[in-house]
């Protein structure tokens, strides 16, 4: 059996997928009674809904939003641990589960590894990105677990001194690549992280890696 170790949910993320429930289904119970306020309102006292919800028991109506309540609670719940970064590291390779996908990198594919800004990042022999992904658990255990498994961890980004800011007028790295920059410069403005994400992703497997600080794009060629 392989002598594994993982790092799973941080305290953070298990804190707010444990309370999504329990903090919805009482908003749920609670919720007729907040009902009554509202009904002294004059401009809500003849809203057909409260009129609907009136003619039932007060009790059911609690029940049934408790329950709708915890319902969504465990669905958000469920996201949270989809969306968080969870990982099996051996001597061989490295499992990594993200947003219900799985990935193995394998040793001998890892150049180094290092932390930024709560970002666990793997780049690969050629100085491409392996993974780049944001994690709750604290930069002295995931260095210690790499550590543990041989492979080699950097304090900073090794690369730091290759990167420049991008700029609109800039066209060192082609038009294809300006084009998907100027691109995931609007996402980042509009504030769609999952687009720029993906994005992100286009740019390395084109031979260009890129960090964010604030709204600015830095980028450096592999």
């Amino acid at each position: 059996m392989k002598n594994t170790s993982t790092i799973g949910m941080g305290f953070l993320e298990k804190m707010i997928a444990v309370l999504f429930p329990i903090v919805l289904g009482t908003i749920g119970w609670f919720l007729p009674k907040l009902l009554e306020f509202v009904k002294r309102i004059s401009f809500f006292s003849d809203s057909k809904v409260i009129e609907l919800l009136d003619a039932f028991n007060p009790f059911w109506v609690s029940i049934i939003l408790m329950f709708v309540g915890v319902v969504i609670g465990v669905l958000l719940s469920l996201t949270v641990y989809s969306e968080a970064l969870k990982m099996s590291i051996s001597d061989q390779e490295i499992l990594i589960n993200k947003d219900d996908k799985e990935k193995i990198i394998r040793k001998s594919e890892v150049k180094e590894i290092f932390m930024e800004d709560n970002n666990v990042v793997i780049t690969g022999n050629k100085g491409q990105e392996l993974l780049s992904e944001k994690t709750d658990i604290k930069k002295e255990k995931i260095r210690e677990i790499f550590l543990y498994h041989h492979y080699l961890w950097c304090e900073q980004d090794p690369y730091v001194d290759e990167f420049k800011l991008w700029a609109l007028e800039d066209h060192l790295l082609g038009e294809n690549t300006n084009s998907i920059l100027y691109e995931r410069r609007n996402a980042i403005r509009e504030g769609d992280k999952k687009k720029a994400k993906n994005l992100k992703m286009d740019l390395n497997e084109l031979g260009v890696v890129v960090k964010d600080q604030g709204k600015d794009q830095y980028v450096r060629k592999i």
